[in-house]
């Protein structure tokens, strides 16, 4: 099997906890969804491909913007006794506006493996963060990509695999290592839809956030960095 390895580094970045309003937490790592988003943006997909993802890092710390948030109505129509307009080119928009708390990590640095089902969609993933621009997180959150250690890995099972970042850790894999850690059900994907005012409905995974340890039986890459596949089957 091979996959994409991927080494990133934000200086200062947000991966927003969904339902957090006004004070914007952070998951410690991005989200399945938010690293598939990427992988599907850069390759130019307009429907999902099935993929496993892979995903650990870590920060120096954890610090609190003060932001004031913009947030444009689609139909100025839809709220004619708005008092906050702004005028974009020659475009009337109506908007709303406030104060919000977001966490933002510090120094953050990830690693990722990707792999599609597709082995030739892997490769293309590789050829375009070469050449792109990678966001992930908010659109701001613009990440460095380490070119000297992003390449295409083959990925074979060890007996034993000590972490050397903390790592989104399928449930399964936790109980039969007996590992502690922070539980979450994270989004993977979520079902096409065709505009705005459609729910989204998403598919989740359930995995374990982990600092340490070490594991029995786990993927390795080729410099011996744990892997752990998370997917939807």
């Amino acid at each position: 099997m091979i996959a994409l390895k991927l080494q990133l580094y934000q200086n200062m970045v947000n991966y927003r906890k969904e339902n957090s309003f006004g004070y914007i937490q952070s998951y410690p790592l991005p989200t399945p969804s938010m690293v598939r988003g990427m992988a599907h943006s850069l390759l130019g997909l307009k429907e999902y491909k099935p993929l496993r993802i892979s995903i650990q890092g870590d920060f120096d710390s954890v610090c609190t913007n003060v932001q004031k948030v913009i947030k444009f109505d689609r139909d100025p129509k839809n709220r004619p006794g708005n008092p906050y307009k702004i005028i974009l080119g020659t475009t009337l928009k109506t908007a709303t506006h406030s104060i919000a708390f977001v966490d933002c990590l510090v120094n953050c640095k990830l690693l990722l493996h990707i792999a599609f089902d597709d082995e030739e969609l892997t490769k293309k993933l590789y050829e375009k963060v070469l050449s792109n621009t990678v966001i992930l997180g908010r659109n701001e959150d613009i990440a460095r990509v380490d070119f000297n250690k992003t390449k295409i890995v083959q990925i074979t099972q060890d007996e034993e695999v000590e972490l050397k970042y903390p790592i989104y850790l399928d449930t399964k894999i936790t109980k039969e290592n007996q590992l502690v850690g922070t539980h979450y059900k994270l989004p993977f994907y979520y079902e096409n839809v065709s505009g705005f005012d459609d729910l989204r409905i998403f598919k989740f995974v359930d995995c374990v956030y982990v600092s340490k340890g070490k594991i029995d039986n786990l993927y390795v890459d080729e410099d011996n960095d744990a892997v752990c596949f998370l997917g939807i089957s």
